[in-house]
């Protein structure tokens, strides 16, 4: 059987090879057989294999598919911030600041390409989804920020059939109590905009914690890029304005079987 190692990159035959992954940690089983657990390359979504299910990709041309993949959705999106008609006026008002806490640092680092081409004031933390919750309150302190956008990856484990058990779920608990956290320390989300989640995550439970957007309504694969197309489109909005959730969704890669959320104001003050 082959072995496969941390760093490879794999696909999955029971899927079809329809998602890259790669190879994240190595658990050995009670029986002392490997299971390997996988994450994403273009999704934010965690899984464990086995051995047998598993194919080696060439990396080189993985990494390039998926850099590829991301390219196409960036400049298929309007990065454009609201022309206003007076200098005054351009002065006065300025995209809302994004603070982006993120367990993968090359889908932050994407996110953070693209908010920049918003011209967005933003910060990027690298932070696993288990100790996003020990940090979220300092960094809220430090940053001060108008978004937060807590992410990384998550995904249904394998076998589970119960969507209301947080057991059910890779990472999910740690975005709720990290949502539950920054809402405590800013109660009014017209103040603070929050987005949280992953791949399959349990959105009525990060929902009742406190976001104004989550993921994932109908527990599918999340785009890489699509908590930051939510947060870009909050923050270049003016605060006179509501958004309705369709009116952000519609911008999303995966729509609304994978993003929800409700009533927002804008950020641009």
């Amino acid at each position: 059987m082959t072995k496969f190692h941390i760093g490879d990159v794999v696909t999955r035959r029971s899927y079809g090879g329809d998602i890259l992954f790669k190879v994240v940690n190595i658990k050995t089983n009670f029986n002392g057989s490997e299971s390997y657990v996988l994450r994403g390359l273009s999704y934010r979504i965690e899984a464990d294999s086995q051995a047998d299910d598993l194919v080696k990709q060439d990396a080189r041309t993985a990494y390039t598919r998926a850099i590829n993949e991301l390219d196409r959705v960036k400049k298929s999106i309007d990065c454009s911030v609201p022309v206003f008609k007076t200098f005054l006026s351009r002065i006065k008002h300025k995209p809302g600041r994004i603070l982006h806490i993120d367990s993968a640092e090359d889908f932050m680092n994407e996110c953070l390409d693209f908010y920049k081409k918003s011209k967005i004031n933003c910060y990027g933390k690298w932070v696993s989804e288990n100790r996003q919750p020990s940090v979220v309150k300092q960094y809220l302190k430090s940053y001060r920020p108008d978004i937060l956008v807590l992410t990384g990856h998550d995904g249904l484990k394998k076998g589970a059939s119960n969507f209301q058990s947080l057991d059910s779920y890779a990472n999910s608990a740690y975005f709720i109590e990290a949502v539950r956290i920054a809402r405590s320390y800013e109660s009014d989300p017209d103040k603070l905009c929050i987005f949280a989640g992953a791949c399959q995550s349990y959105f009525e439970a990060i929902m009742q914690a406190g976001a104004n957007f989550a993921s994932s309504p109908r527990r599918i694969l999340i785009n890489a890029l699509d908590p930051a197309i939510v947060a870009q489109k909050v923050s270049v909005t003016d605060s006179s304005v509501i958004l309705s959730p369709n009116s952000v969704i519609e911008l999303t890669i995966t729509g609304s079987a994978g993003i929800g959320g409700k009533d927002t104001r804008g950020q641009m003050r």
